[in-house]
């Protein structure tokens, strides 16, 4: 079993949002990988700033991509630092 508590104001998005006003987030491209409802805010802003979002496991997302599992995850990420993605 998970919990996951979340703050009554604000949300994974705006979290996001925040995070790229400041250094050393400032000017770059924002990627973020989620896997559950909690994400959704998340997928949109980053779509908004023109970032990577990608959902993980199946259900309807705003993400941009989405990848089977938590093994193709690790298996994109490695992929991503070997260069072999862009």
């Amino acid at each position: 079993m998970v919990l996951e508590i979340r703050p009554q104001v604000g949300n994974k998005g705006t979290a996001i949002a925040a995070f790229m006003h400041e250094e050393p987030f400032m000017g770059r491209t924002p990627v973020f990988v989620g896997d559950d409802v909690t994400d959704e805010d998340g997928f949109v802003v980053v779509n908004g700033l023109g970032g990577v979002s990608v959902k993980v496991g199946a259900g309807p997302s705003e993400a941009q991509y989405r990848l089977a599992d938590i093994a193709a995850v690790i298996e994109w990420l490695d992929a991503f630092a070997a260069g072999d993605v862009q």
